[in-house]
């Protein structure tokens, strides 16, 4: 359960009491990406660790890019490797 009460307004679309601090990661590391402001970014970074943070920053696909974007370069992560800045389709269609 998350116990800190300005980390809580960020779950506005579930039980808040019901988010769990390891089972959650995943939910809770991208709700902070893109909404979280200063605060709510240290207690990430106090709650999880820096591999934890890239592996998700990598690998889902809903962070908006302008977050993506601030990330990749925090962490130095290759663009190449984040999953959300990646194109979903290829440029040309190829027929058969």
């Amino acid at each position: 359960m998350i116990t800190n009460s300005s980390i809580k307004r960020l779950f506005w679309d579930v039980d808040r009491d019901s988010v769990d601090v390891e089972k959650h990661c995943f939910y809770i590391i991208s709700r902070i990406i893109d909404y979280g402001n200063i605060d709510d970014i240290k207690w990430m970074k106090n709650t999880y660790t820096d591999e934890k943070i890239k592996e998700i920053i990598c690998k889902k696909k809903g962070i908006s890019k302008k977050s993506a974007y601030f990330w990749t370069a925090y962490y130095k992560i290759p663009v190449e490797e984040v999953r959300c800045l990646q194109e979903s389709f290829p440029k040309e269609l190829q027929l058969f």
